[in-house]
């Protein structure tokens, strides 16, 4: 069921490909491709260089506003939907016609064929037609929507790899990419069948929904008969709002370490051997730049485990359990190298050297690229990952603020990180709630560190929900600060409705972790029972606790039991239309949840809007192994908590 369901997924690619080609063969004779750079590795996962010359693509250059390519043919360009952007493109599209004579712009008028084209993803904006006229250009240059939807990043794990939708949703409150995401998701449903349950978590995943019914009633209804049979029973679509902690937190798994201090772009991590996430968002004063500029053969990981397969087999896991497996897989290669070498007969070592040496050598290689990427985590991470684990689990459990407050201030007075401090003090405040004196302190520290040019980010970060209004300082409560148990926050109360905080980690080690150095070895990997793992015991991510009650869950009074307080969680059927549970317990509709339940064993849908995390996704592929069942993941982009913070301090 597995395979079947995994090789459909495929299928978007070939809808994608066919979108494409649509818009290429509709420009007829040979052109030259100007793609913009971020859009490249995307691409790679629909299209090859072989199949747009097939196309009519004769040259592909990257998009450059400085530089432009030579004027050969007709240009098609490849641009992601920023103003800016499409702006830098008409401009030299402007250069190009100024230096063209007369004669020749009459003789191509008479042909009737334009010279330019913009290929806009994921869709082209109604200011995009408007700067368009304001440029001149109105009719000589053709505009065209594409969005290649669903890519196939890994198994179970799907992306739209749509820049930006976490700053434009949840910052700038642009909600102009929920249509493409709508569209997409309305794709899903006619490739995959409509699911039988469809759960929505926050403002915008119900606007999302909202979008794809409108789409629907515009096109000829059809009869049930024609409808397709379901390959998925669930989809829950949740706002990244909902759990800023999964995001926030420092994850423990091999693949969320790796995105903390490597960029990523779908599906391919970068290695810088110049810099990285760490050092470069630190202070210039506090880079180590003296540190070795190393032989870094690596310049890229591609993160599938189906072409890697270290990867594949350590991707979520307890990163200090990863360590000591690589160690023991290059002492095994190194040995097997030894026995082959003893006492071969000619024959037998010329059948080594053939068949098994360049085997050995190619997974020495790969080898050689996961332990180097051991020691960056370890080099970047470890010297301050056990105290900072610590005091993440304090801010979890409102326990020894002093201590919290003592942390954050010597980390912006002698280690001032530009994303990751920021990313701390947005976690306290989500968690506890900051103090009017502590924040005008943090404020203030963080300004003087990196400048006060930025101080716009704190009212962006306000606007994401993930700190206090700045504007309104004397309104903001003041707390006592004290090191003992106080009253449970709001956080705590909601996360331990939905048990998200795992009780007492100290006695139940057998289902949860204890906080450990990733440098350490433990026995996580071996007896972890509880998703929490990810962030060492600490907390369960909501996407992985909301798929577990959804998956076990008996019938409807048993989803009510479990969900009935979330207020902002809505069920809608094939029936049905979006409501709340308290709406749904009152109405008949709950015998049609009835006859769906239960789910166990059967595939469910997760969409998470504004970005979803490694940590996240390997909780939830431990729920899979805990239920019997498959959730399939996907998101607009995978992120890491150093990233959502870039985004907002970009805005």
């Amino acid at each position: 069921m597995d395979s079947v369901l995994d090789k459909k997924l495929l299928g978007f690619r070939q809808i994608a490909q066919e979108k494409l080609q649509h818009i290429l063969c509709s420009i007829p004779l040979d052109k030259d491709l100007v793609i913009e750079p971020t859009l490249i590795k995307p691409l790679e996962h629909i299209v090859g260089a072989s199949w747009l010359k097939k196309k009519g693509i004769d040259k592909i250059y990257k998009f450059d506003s400085k530089n432009a390519p030579p004027k050969r043919k007709q240009f098609v360009y490849l641009i992601g939907c920023n103003l800016l952007t499409f702006k830098s493109a008409l401009d030299q599209i402007s250069s190009y016609q100024s230096q063209m004579s007369s004669s020749l712009m009459i003789a191509e008028a008479d042909k009737g064929s334009k010279q330019y084209h913009v290929i806009v993803f994921p869709l082209v904006l109604t200011s995009f037609e408007q700067l368009l006229e304001e440029e001149g250009l109105h009719g000589l240059v053709d505009l065209y929507s594409f969005q290649w939807d669903f890519i196939a990043l890994d198994q179970g794990l799907l992306s739209l790899e749509l820049p930006n939708v976490f700053a434009d949703v949840f910052v700038r409150q642009d909600c102009s990419t929920l249509g493409s995401i709508a569209q997409s998701l309305r794709i899903f449903d006619m490739v995959m069948g409509k699911p039988n349950l469809v759960f929505t978590l926050g403002n915008n995943a119900e606007k999302v929904i909202q979008m794809m019914q409108q789409i629907q009633a515009g096109r000829k209804s059809k009869s049930e008969e024609a409808k397709p049979t379901p390959d998925f029973s669930a989809m829950l679509i949740i706002d990244r709002d909902r759990d800023y902690p999964s995001c926030l937190l420092t994850p423990v798994v091999y693949s969320g370490l790796l995105l903390e201090i490597h960029k990523f772009n779908s599906g391919s991590l970068t290695i810088d051997s110049a810099g990285n996430k760490i050092r470069n968002g630190k202070l210039t004063i506090l880079q180590n730049l003296d540190e070795k500029t190393t032989k870094q053969e690596i310049t890229h990981l591609r993160m599938n485990g189906s072409q890697d397969l270290i990867y594949q087999e350590n991707r979520y896991r307890h990163f200090s359990e990863v360590i000591g497996l690589l160690s023991s897989q290059a002492k095994t290669l190194g040995l097997e190298g030894k026995m082959y070498s003893r006492e071969m007969k000619l024959s037998e070592m010329k059948d080594y050297v053939t068949n098994k040496l360049p085997k050995v050598a190619a997974q020495k290689k790969e080898l050689f690229k996961h332990l180097l990427l051991c020691e960056t985590i370890v080099e970047e991470i470890g010297a301050n990952f056990e105290k900072l684990q610590l005091i993440e689990e304090s801010i979890l459990t409102n326990t020894n603020r002093k201590q919290i407050l003592a942390y954050i201030e010597e980390q912006l007075a002698a280690d001032a990180h530009k994303y990751n401090t920021l990313r701390l003090i947005c976690l306290y405040h989500i968690t506890i709630g900051l103090t009017n004196e502590d924040m005008t302190k943090f404020m203030t520290a963080y300004l003087n560190a990196f400048g006060y040019q930025i101080l716009t980010v704190f009212n962006s970060l306000y606007q994401a929900k993930l700190f206090p209004d700045t504007t309104n300082l004397t309104k903001i409560k003041k707390l006592p600060q004290i090191s003992i148990p106080i009253l449970k926050t709001p956080f705590q109360i909601e996360a331990n409705k939905l048990k998200l905080l795992p009780s007492d980690v100290s006695q139940s080690s057998d289902s949860v972790v204890s906080p450990s150095s990733p440098t350490s070895p433990t026995s996580v990997g071996s007896s972890k029972q509880c998703p929490s793992y990810v962030f060492n015991g600490n907390y369960i991510p909501l996407i992985a606790q909301l798929c577990h009650m959804i998956a076990t869950a008996s019938s409807f009074e048993d989803l009510n039991n479990r969900f009935g307080h979330l207020e902002r969680l809505r069920l809608s059927g094939q029936k049905f239309g979006p409501k709340t549970f308290r709406e749904l317990s009152i109405t008949s509709a709950k015998g049609d949840v009835n006859q769906i339940l239960p789910l166990k064993g059967k595939p469910i849908f997760v969409f998470v809007l504004g970005g979803i995390t490694y940590a996240e996704i390997a909780a939830c592929r431990l729920v899979e192994s805990l239920t019997g069942g498959k959730i399939v993941l996907a998101s607009d982009s995978i992120r890491s908590g150093c990233d959502i913070i870039d985004s907002v301090v970009g805005c």
